[in-house]
């Protein structure tokens, strides 16, 4: 019975040094992909059309118009993350208890355009991170 119960700890403990890692790793990834679309956007600023961003990223999730003629394109993100934790030893009077928890993660980023349809600013909010969507690729010439 002593055998099960190093076992099961030593199942527990690696997953949770696994479990961190993953995080750890996510975590820096998710700096990269935001650094890039930053830097794409920035280079697109005054040389990006309306048209060549349906063509690279996809229609918007919603357009709004400008006073100045020109709109405001929304696009929408959402991302669910479902983490375990396991606590116990596996025996009879110690059973792993696994608990689930879901995180949900929203983003938006807004690209304003001007009346000739050339995109001139851009914002976001939300965790940028999470995503992986096609602004992380956006490169203009």
């Amino acid at each position: 019975m002593k055998k099960n119960n190093y076992i099961a700890a030593i199942v527990i403990f690696c997953s949770s040094l696994l479990a961190q890692g993953c995080e750890t790793t996510s975590g820096a990834q998710g700096n990269i992909v935001r650094e890039k679309m930053i830097t794409g956007l920035n280079g697109c600023l005054n040389k990006l059309t309306k048209d060549a961003l349906i063509m690279k990223a996809s229609t918007p999730s919603e357009r709004v118009s400008t006073a100045d003629g020109g709109e405001i394109w929304i696009y929408k993100y959402q991302k669910s993350e479902v983490t375990t934790t396991a606590e116990g030893t596996g025996s009879i009077l110690m059973p792993v208890v696994a608990e689930s928890k879901t995180q949900d993660y929203s983003c938006s980023i807004r690209l304003r355009f001007n009346k000739e349809g050339i995109l001139v600013d851009w914002s976001f909010d939300g965790y940028i991170q999470k995503f992986n969507h096609p602004f992380a690729d956006l490169q203009c010439q």
